[in-house]
């Protein structure tokens, strides 16, 4: 049985990468006696895995995890949220229809929060935001694996706006199209180590908009496809 599972990574879990985050996973589950279902093999693991990777440094108030287990558990979201750390706060838990696709082959956006900027850098960056918004094409360097990489970030870029002295951001994450906060944010000459940076959902793509993965649920799952 596979079940998706919702919850915040604040506090210094912010340092935390995200093998160690899985790790981490695997040590709370245990401990609340989630019986985990287990991959075959000569080394078998649980079968856990992280929707979207997040950069150290940013913290997280929607971070899914997909996990299997081997039989139904009552009162699946009480029995972890008793045994989490304190910087993990979880906020539901969803039992995935038999055939749907991995959580993270699924994601494709994710939206930011950035705060800690100041008055006369808001007011830069909302001039040069304009003129980013009404371009339709912008090539920039980014990093890749294997290095720097020319892309065209603005069809990257779904949303971005300031909301009172909140920069938001909804940006392309995923397999198919990927765009680091860091990179767009030093595009804007933002140096991200004085900010404050939150992911705070993400979502899937579907014929009539974006969707959380919880809604996807709600519309069926592997049937809403």
């Amino acid at each position: 049985m596979k079940y998706w599972l919702r919850y915040s990574k604040v506090g210094l879990l912010r340092f935390v990468g995200h093998l160690d985050m899985l790790q981490a996973w695997e040590r709370i589950l245990r401990r609340a006696g989630v019986p985990l279902a287990f991959t075959q093999g000569f080394s078998p693991r649980p079968m856990l895995s992280l929707a979207m990777p997040l950069p150290i440094g940013l913290t997280s108030q929607a971070e899914y995890l997909e996990l299997e287990k081997k039989h139904k558990v009552p009162d699946l979201q009480p029995l972890i949220a008793s045994v989490a750390p304190l910087d993990i706060q979880v906020s539901g838990v969803v039992a995935v229809p038999e055939g749907t696709k991995s959580l993270m082959g699924l994601i494709r956006y994710a939206d930011y929060a950035v705060e800690n900027l100041g008055e006369a850098e808001r007011g830069r960056v909302a001039e040069l935001l304009e003129s980013f918004l009404a371009k339709k094409s912008v090539l920039r360097d980014v990093r890749r694996k294997g290095g720097l990489k020319n892309v065209d970030i603005r069809p990257l870029v779904q949303q971005a706006y300031f909301e009172d002295e909140r920069l938001r951001l909804c940006l392309a994450v995923g397999s198919v199209a990927n765009l680091r906060v860091e990179d767009l944010l030093e595009y804007f000459d933002l140096s991200t180590s004085a900010l404050a940076i939150s992911r705070d959902e993400l979502y899937l793509e579907v014929a009539s908009g974006l969707i959380t993965p919880f809604q996807y649920i709600a519309m069926g799952g592997a049937a809403g496809r």
